[in-house]
């Protein structure tokens, strides 16, 4: 089955092109193919055009070495062995918490980029009080786990885990109470970033706002449990509605 490609701006046509080879090379040669690890708006919107137009004698799916991963990999299996793991290896980082300050999200990606690997081939980042565990593909494991020694300038260690779907690490966030007048996108986003209700506005006109990995519209209301993605900006999670104001405005706990 032939699947248009849909999308309009030059880099999502080229990367769902990509995609396309792997499906089609998956049915053709009945084997598992997968992708790189892509962020979690593209594969979502790519997703959705697979599972609405894709060959049902192919499997599609997306994940990123846990539950819950942002940036993932889709996999197409056409084989006689559908449930076989995706090609997804966690590397553990540990260093000494005694002489070292924690290294950042930024620190251990430069860190690997620095080792001169594609961002393609890495997936999320997990931190956590005794060190992190970076997702990568199975292929370049090895090479970072020998090759890493320094993140920052923390001296620190890498093993490779036995278990791909370890859990006990968490991304981390700057939490922060903010107030809004009402819950629709435009003003939540002003409120969580700090910017004019205009300028919140032209960011989603321009498409570079999605909620929950789709794109939505300025009068788009959010609830507790959404995830909000700005191109550039980073993320926010909304947590939790702390109540309202004595002016009537909502209070909401986010992590940004």
């Amino acid at each position: 089955m032939k699947i248009e490609n849909p999308f309009k701006d030059t880099e999502d046509k080229l990367l769902f092109a990509k995609v396309l080879d792997k499906c089609v090379a998956a049915q053709k040669k009945q084997i598992q193919t997968h992708t790189d690890f892509m962020d979690p708006v593209r594969c979502a919107s790519f997703m959705q055009v697979l599972e609405r137009h894709g060959d049902r004698n192919v499997l599609a799916e997306a994940f990123g070495g846990y539950e819950g991963a942002e940036r993932k990999m889709i996999k197409f299996d056409a084989s006689d062995t559908p449930d076989a793991p995706f090609p997804i290896t966690p590397i553990a980082i540990a260093y000494n918490q005694k002489f070292s300050k924690a290294p950042t999200h930024r620190d251990y990606l430069g860190a690997v980029l620095g080792l001169g690997v594609d961002r393609g081939k890495i997936g999320d980042i997990r931190l956590g009080d005794t060190g992190a565990v970076l997702y990568v593909s199975e292929d370049i494991a090895h090479y970072i786990v020998e090759n890493l020694i320094q993140v920052g300038r923390v001296t620190i260690k890498a093993k490779i885990l036995q278990d791909q779907y370890v859990s006990g690490l968490e991304n981390t966030g700057k939490t922060k109470r903010i107030t809004v007048p009402s819950m629709r996108l435009d003003a939540v986003l002003s409120a969580a970033y700090n910017l004019s209700r205009g300028k919140s506005a032209a960011l989603i006109e321009s498409e570079k706002v999605f909620v929950n990995w789709k794109q939505a519209k300025k009068t788009h209301t959010i609830a507790v449990g959404d995830a909000i993605t700005v191109r550039g900006m980073g993320r926010i999670s909304i947590d939790a509605l702390g109540g309202n104001t004595k002016k009537d405005r909502i209070v909401l706990e986010i992590t940004i």
